[in-house]
């Protein structure tokens, strides 16, 4: 990413996610920025949200709290995130 309005696009969305503490960011052509949503529990919930070219592309939560209004701010479909273990049973999972 060399051109500076595209930086611009990038922060304004990242901005639009006050509660979202950005942490870190990967990529070349598509960036992927990683971020995280303090809980009362002291656990964290992540976020990760990808730009090409300085638009939005996808974003990804782990919040049952946050997914809803994240949909919201970025004026995306809304769909909830699910366990793994009600998907499929596979020995590197998470079990509750």
């Amino acid at each position: 990413m060399s051109l500076m309005g595209d930086k611009d696009k990038i922060i304004n969305v990242l901005k639009k996610l006050s509660f979202v503490k950005w942490d870190r960011y990967f990529g070349t052509k598509n960036l992927i920025f990683y971020g995280w949503i303090d809980r009362e529990d002291s656990h964290k919930d992540f976020v990760s949200i990808e730009f090409s070219e300085g638009e939005y592309v996808t974003h990804g939560t782990s919040s049952s709290e946050y997914s809803k209004k994240i949909a919201e701010i970025l004026e995306k479909e809304h769909s909830d995130c699910k366990r793994v273990e009600d998907f499929c049973d596979i020995p590197n999972m998470i079990r509750l």
